[in-house]
């Protein structure tokens, strides 16, 4: 009897069908875990590093007054707004804007970017990740990815500031975000931006910097 019951063991030297195919769905169930897990921790990390941009952006626009002129808070019903290229130079100001930066010209395109000396700075992570690397992102000097924006103290509101008198908006995220939608990246990569509630980030995912008011 014994020498049959380690004959039959003897003779199993593999796994059943059955187990295969628990083992097997097992391990899809944790890659499926894992995957989603990374591709939030991914995304989180894309947004963060975003209003970090935003707030060196706007660091930068205050070296830029304490070293030459500070910058008046507009009139009531009015915002003050400067555009960046993703290559770091201001494309478009508000006219209301001190004269070394109203208007924008070759000469004085780079004067918020000398105070940061940072290219990155100026191009949001969702570009980049839309585009597969830094270094494979096109059109610097015709896409815009951040815009600052300064408001009248007394207007209500201030939706694209946080509610702060003066901050930076990234176009791919949140309420600054061009719309209608706008565009990063190839073709078969695209990243849509929208008005906080199309684009990656929705309505509940609005980001942008802001100063105390």
């Amino acid at each position: 009897m014994k020498t049959g019951l380690l004959m039959r063991s003897l003779r199993r030297k593999g796994f059943t069908l059955i187990e295969i195919l628990v083992v097997i769905v097992i391990i899809g169930i944790l890659a499926t875990m894992g995957i989603g897990k990374y591709a939030q921790f991914s995304r989180d990390a894309r947004k963060q590093s975003c209003v970090s941009n935003q707030n060196t952006i706007e660091k930068g626009l205050g070296m830029w007054e304490a070293k030459f002129v500070a910058i008046r808070t507009p009139d009531a019903g009015t915002v003050h707004e400067v555009t960046f290229r993703i290559d770091g130079d201001m494309d478009a100001s508000s006219t209301a804007l001190p004269s070394r930066i109203n208007p924008i010209t070759d000469g004085n395109r780079n004067q918020v970017y000398k105070m940061i000396q940072d290219d990155v700075v100026f191009i949001c992570p969702e570009t980049i990740s839309a585009w597969s690397g830094i270094e494979n992102v096109e059109d610097k000097t015709t896409t815009f990815d951040y815009k600052w924006i300064m408001n009248n103290r007394t207007d209500s509101g201030n939706d694209d500031t946080n509610g702060k008198v003066r901050g930076v908006g990234c176009l791919v995220w949140g309420t600054v975000a061009a719309s209608p939608a706008s565009d990063r990246g190839p073709a078969d990569a695209v990243v849509v931006g929208g008005s906080g509630v199309d684009g990656p980030s929705g309505g509940s995912e609005d980001l942008h910097s802001g100063s105390t008011p």
